[in-house]
């Protein structure tokens, strides 16, 4: 679709390093992460990033956290389609234990030291197995605040999905443990964990290159 321009939003605490090995069209933009303000809301924050967006009738590219702001931006702006890549598109496929740590607010009760580094429980959350993937992790946590950190998964945790006309194509992994209970709702599966969009990036290739036709 050579007509249409492609915004790529990252996955939650990361940039476009981990679509390193993603071979997009050449007619795309990464829309960086920008800072949450105090109690905005998500609606809010989508608002906020949609000005970002340049080009008439895009085609958003959503990763994790990214795909769930897509979806947001997309009930905001006329958007031609949504990629979701690794993330959920309601309130009933988020694992029961996020709506928990949503409801008594976990997420604020995380010390700063744990989200500003790549640990043991990052590793397994995002099926890590070399040194190589935990550094490209650790890369982009050190370019995130533990603040907007914490905010962004208080709006995950407790996200009730949105209604959207908007067409959208549903890329999940196999063994995806972040969001494990919608791998059967996709459109196309590929290898890996939550994590994939790196370390099973030619599968994804082949996956974006058969839809997006280029």
């Amino acid at each position: 679709m050579k007509n249409t321009h492609y915004y790529i939003l990252s996955g939650l605490g990361a940039d476009e390093r981990v679509f390193s090995r993603i071979n997009f069209p050449d007619n795309h933009t990464h829309l960086p992460w920008i800072e949450n303000k105090p109690n905005e809301s998500l609606q809010e924050y989508a608002g906020r990033m949609s000005e970002g967006i340049k080009h008439q009738n895009p085609t958003l590219i959503g990763l994790s956290f990214g795909g769930i702001v897509a979806q947001e931006i997309a009930a905001l702006i006329e958007v031609k389609e949504l990629i979701l890549i690794s993330t959920i598109k309601s309130k009933e496929e988020k694992p029961w234990y996020m709506s928990l740590a949503g409801a008594v607010h976990f997420p604020d009760l995380l010390p700063n030291s744990m989200l500003e580094n790549a640990n043991k429980l990052t590793a397994y959350a995002f099926s890590l197995v070399n040194p190589e993937e935990q550094e490209v992790l650790q890369s982009c946590f050190e370019n995130s605040s533990p603040q907007h950190l914490k905010w962004a998964m208080n709006q995950i945790a407790n996200w009730q999905g949105i209604h959207s006309d908007t067409p959208f194509f549903h890329i999940h992994s196999t063994k995806d443990r972040v969001f494990s209970s919608n791998r059967d709702k996709a459109d196309a599966q590929i290898p890996g964990g939550h994590f994939a969009v790196y370390t099973n990036a030619d599968e994804l290739n082949v996956v974006l290159r058969d839809k997006l036709n280029y």
